[in-house]
């Protein structure tokens, strides 16, 4: 705690004023020692600041020695549809001509071998077992009828992936076969057949009693056997053949079944005019259609179940009994085989004869239930009213349409061969189909055998199935059970335990084992895709060691125990290359053409020319980098002179001098002590001296021994600003009097010389700014080793400015010198107070003395009187 101190008070004296004007004066030293405290650190500051921007200018030097810089190369493709280039610096600046004959193209393969399943069943049929033998993927909508004589199977089938498609049907009947479509006599020979115009013969064997369906099933294996190896595929259902069915009367019927929709005519062969198609007519339809006739129903059941000419070959439909009705079965070759379907209601059999479906008046239709007066009205279809004005003036057909464009959300119609009607939701899977309202006044519901009571069937709608990649694989909804044990793909055998992997870890298995192939799950179309990854063979299922139904299960093989190639053979590239054509094993074609990728994307006989040319750009940006931080170097090394009238800010302000000014007018001067003390720093500096001859000596000085026709910046078109102009000369800008980066970029890409010699000598260019070698030193590299001369360890620079160099170890000894004088200036302060103090108290002390004395005297004095 201060000492008490008395300022004045008994001897009337200005204490403070004394002792801060004595203190004032002690404390000059100090002030002076302060200053130049601050103007030490400046000079550092100043220091730092050269020594950074001399770091930057070493970033945009390495820039300068980078081959790509230079050498950057342009690619431009004709048409980059069918090839485009990709190129480092060492391509060379030209044009190629470029002809793709073909694309390369690794072996793959799919999830394609069918399985059905029933899903909708009013025909007795208990169960179905087997695996389809060919590989048609859709929906069988199947209807079971009879009159008493003939016992008729109606498969409508409809592709999943195929909108229309294209049919050619035999314009006339096929010979020698009875009207339930068995061949009557024994025959031999051949149908010619062309596709895409390629010949197929087929060899037939017909024997008496053979249902026509065996031999449509002949012609459409031996047909799809050709085609895949004409094409180099396995298992692609090009064609379906069939026989349509009219009467008693039968015709080959050809459907076009891939994607490809290829084209197909009949065109010969020792059958063509027994068979029905000497002439053939061509037609776009939206279903298949296969028929099966029968003199019983276990006659048609045994059709129905033929291992070559059945419903599905290779499928057996299993009932007690077979009846009419509908069947509903999807075929395809996704894992969980559940085709999605529609809410449907199935009517009951309205007629017992022929239901009249045009003709006016419902009365006159033939329904077993006869319309009446009851029938006008309203009923109500998932709560729509429609109205019956007068039933005598409707027919079937208009009653059909009436409820189909009334809003209820379903399709109406009738099934000539279950002589029922259906009502079909518009939306696929669950949903719900209400019939009748308690306020209906018409009973066309009841007619139509749509009502529960009349004996219809509903059948909720489903979606289509997928199985979770995440589950086990016995917990996955695949449609097959999978056994543990060993399964092959291009000879790797693979370990799988269906309790303990999930779809995801098989997958990973098989792209990790080294078979050679990357597999994956597609989801929206519940099938698995495997692709070669780096081969053209076809992909390899299966072993004779295979313990596991995997691959069946995914439905890659129909027997895992047999090795097969399967799916799509892949093919190498071919492309001709300024006239030599070369083969390669993928589309990336780096090794023709030096230092270009070629990216091969689909074949063209026309030629595309391929230019290369020299990217200027990143010469421009990096050039005008380094000329932007040099003449900011240039410009800071150059300070103004100060005039006369601002010298005065040299000096710094004193703490008295502080007393008698504003905040604001401190802060201004400051500001000004800070600049023009950093310009005299800069002018005084030998360093900054040295730095600046130094660059500017080595700037446009010629280098020995360069490879290529460049020597100095000058012959590139690089020159000190201001040709002409004395004053812009003596700043010694670079290029341009400027430090803005965009001016100097227009500038050098508007420098006819600067851009020719890089577009037309890049590798000179790179020379002259990065060669390396002992006979030789870039001009980067020279610049760069001026300027760590300066800025790295041991440079003069970096010597004042490094932790404890010249400058710190200055700005230490002022600091202790300021301590000392501070405390020096604080012990004189507090010994003027405490000597002041002292007199005050003497001064008191005499003072009461003084009045004592007076008293005693005056009481002397008045004792005389």
């Amino acid at each position: 705690m201060d000492a008490l101190r008395i300022g004045g008070v008994i001897s009337g004296m200005d204490t403070n004023a004394l002792v801060e004007k004595l203190v004032s004066q002690a404390r000059i030293p100090l002030d002076n020692l302060e200053a130049k405290y601050n103007l030490k650190t400046l000079e550092k500051s100043v220091y730092q600041d050269i020594s950074d921007r001399l770091n930057t200018m070493r970033t945009d030097l390495f820039n300068l020695k980078l081959e790509s810089t230079f050498k950057n190369k342009n690619s431009t493709s004709s048409n980059s549809s069918v090839v485009s280039a990709t190129v480092t610096p060492s391509a060379k600046v030209g044009s190629h001509s470029v002809e793709v004959i073909q694309t390369a193209k690794n072996s793959y393969s799919f999830s394609q071998y069918t399985r059905a399943k029933l899903q909708l069943n009013s025909v007795g049929i208990t169960s179905i077992a087997g695996r389809p033998a060919d590989f048609n993927e859709g929906v069988h909508d199947v209807s079971i009828s009879d009159d008493g004589t003939y016992f008729v199977s109606t498969d409508s089938f409809k592709f999943n992936e195929l909108g229309q498609f294209k049919k050619v049907t035999g314009d006339g009947n096929v010979t020698n076969v009875d009207s339930y479509g068995n061949f009557t006599s024994s025959s031999s020979g051949t149908l010619q057949l062309n596709v895409e115009s390629n010949t197929y013969t087929i060899n037939l064997n017909i024997n008496s009693g053979d249902d026509i369906n065996r031999i449509t099933n002949q012609i459409e294996t031996s047909l799809n056997n050709q085609l895949n190896a004409q094409y180099n595929t396995s298992n692609i259902q090009y064609f379906s053949v069939r026989a349509d069915y009219n009467g008693g009367n039968w015709r080959l019927a050809f459907y076009s079944t891939s994607s490809e929709q290829l084209d197909l005519s009949i065109t010969g062969g020792s059958l063509q005019s027994d068979l029905g198609v000497s002439t053939a007519s061509t037609s776009t339809v939206s279903d298949m259609k296969k028929y099966h006739v029968g003199n019983s129903y276990s006659s048609l059941l045994a059709k129905i179940n033929d291992s070559t000419g059945g419903l599905i070959p290779g499928v057996t439909f299993n009932a007690t009994a077979l009846t009419s009705g509908i069947m509903k079965v999807p075929q395809d070759a996704t894992l969980n085989v559940s085709a999605a379907t529609y809410t449907t209601i199935y009517g009951a059999q309205v007629t017992t004869g022929t239901l009249n479906t045009t003709v006016t008046g419902l009365q006159n239709a033939g329904f077993s239930t006869a319309p009446t007066s009851a029938t006008n009205g309203t009923f109500t279809i998932n709560g729509k009213k429609i109205t019956i004005a007068d039933y005598t003036q409707i027919s079937v057909n208009d009653l059909i349409a009436q409820i189909n464009s009334s809003g209820a959300g379903v399709v109406a119609s009738y099934n000539t061969d279950t002589k029922s009607f259906e009502l079909k939701s518009t939306t696929l899977g669950p949903s719900t189909i209400s019939l009748g309202d308690f306020s209906d006044t018409s009973n066309i519901l009841s007619i139509m055998k749509l009502t529960v009571l009349s004996g219809a069937q509903t059948i909720t709608g489903k979606t289509s199935g997928t199985v979770d990649t995440t589950a086990t694989l016995n917990q996955s909804g695949l449609t097959e059970t999978v056994t543990k044990g060993l399964f092959t793909i291009n000879g790797v055998s693979i370990y799988v335990d269906p309790a303990v992997d999930t779809l995801d870890s098989v997958i990973s298995k098989i792209n990790n084992s080294g078979a050679g192939v990357n597999i994956s799950y597609e989801s929206s179309r519940d099938k698995m895709n495997i692709v070669s990854t780096n081969g053209i063979d076809k992909i390899k299922f299966g072993s004779s060691s295979d313990t596991s139904n995997l691959l069946e299960a995914l439905n890659l093989t129909d027997n895992t125990t047999v090795q097969k190639e399967i799916g799509y053979a892949g093919q190498h590239a071919i492309v001709n290359v300024d006239g030599i054509n070369y083969v390669r094993k993928n589309n990336s074609v780096s090794d023709i053409i030096e230092g270009v990728t070629l990216n091969l994307k689909s074949a063209s006989s026309t030629p595309v020319t391929i230019d290369i040319t020299v990217d200027t750009t990143k010469a421009v940006e990096y050039m005008a980098n380094f000329i932007k931080h040099y003449n900011e170097l240039v410009e800071k090394l150059n300070p103004p002179k100060i005039n006369k009238e601002d010298e005065k800010y040299l000096n710094a302000l004193t703490t008295e001098d502080k007393n008698k000014m504003s905040e604001t007018e401190v802060k201004d001067y400051e500001e000004k002590w800070k600049t023009f003390n950093s310009y005299e720093i800069i002018r005084k500096s030998a360093e900054f001296r040295n730095l600046k001859n130094s660059l500017r000596s080595n700037l446009f000085s010629d280098l020995t021994g360069i490879t290529g026709k460049y020597s100095n910046l000058s012959q590139i078109g690089l020159k000190i600003a201001g040709d002409g102009d004395l004053e812009i000369l003596k700043k010694g800008y670079l290029v341009k009097d400027t430090t803005d980066l965009d001016a100097i970029k227009s500038e050098l890409q508007n420098n006819s010389t600067f851009i020719n010699a890089i577009t037309n000598y890049p590798d000179d260019v790179f020379n002259l700014f990065a060669e390396n070698t002992t006979s030789a030193t870039g001009w980067a590299r020279r610049i760069e080793t001026t300027i760590k001369s300066y800025s790295s360890v041991g440079g003069s620079i970096y010597d004042k400015i490094k932790t404890y160099g010249t400058i710190d170890r200055q700005i230490l000894n002022l600091a202790e010198a300021m301590d000392r004088t501070q405390r020096s200036v604080d012990a004189y302060y507090e010994r003027l107070w405490k000597q002041f103090s002292a007199m005050e108290s003497r001064i008191a002390e005499l003072q009461a003395r003084g009045n004592a004395l007076a008293g005693i005297i005056s009481s002397i004095t008045g004792g005389t009187k």
